[in-house]
């Protein structure tokens, strides 16, 4: 991969939080990781920004069970048009000022690099909840899953 197709200018890696006799430490996940630490000096400060890493496969089942629902409902032409109705309903809004000063809440976003794993994981549960009382009632959600995870090829999620 060049250079120039490269988003950020600084690279990722993924680290390990360890406790051991010297308390918690960060450290290199994989070699890879190591290899990219050793172009910084030691022992000198280094910013870092946290962040668990998303569940590609959950966030793909979330697609095909969008899908799934969207097929089997006539109340949602698309499945982005139902992904914003549960973003509003599990609360994942923000609010924008019209000219005439009225609060309007729009829906935000379960964006990887906008909504960490854990968040999504509840927000996912809760459209889970949403889906089976309110948009399908009485839709059994074990069929529902076991549908999508055969759809999606599930693995289980990180």
């Amino acid at each position: 991969m060049s250079k120039a197709s490269n988003k950020s200018k600084n690279q990722w890696i993924l680290v390990r939080k360890q406790i051991g006799d010297d308390g918690i430490t960060l450290r290199a996940h994989a070699p890879y990781d190591e290899k990219m630490l050793e172009r910084f000096p030691i022992d000198v400060p280094l910013r870092i920004q946290l962040a668990q890493p998303r569940s590609g496969p959950r966030h793909r089942l979330y697609r095909v069970i969008l899908r799934i629902v969207v097929e089997n409902t006539d109340k949602f032409s698309t499945e982005d048009a139902l992904h914003k109705t549960l973003l509003v309903g599990c609360g994942v809004v923000e609010p924008v000022i019209s000219p005439d000063a009225e609060i309007i809440m729009c829906p935000s976003s379960t964006a990887f690099d906008a909504m960490p794993e854990d968040e999504f994981k509840a927000y996912f549960d809760r459209a889970m909840e949403i889906i089976t009382t309110i948009i399908i009632p009485g839709l059994d959600l074990e069929e529902l899953m076991k549908e999508a995870r055969n759809e999606s090829q599930w693995k289980e999620a990180a």
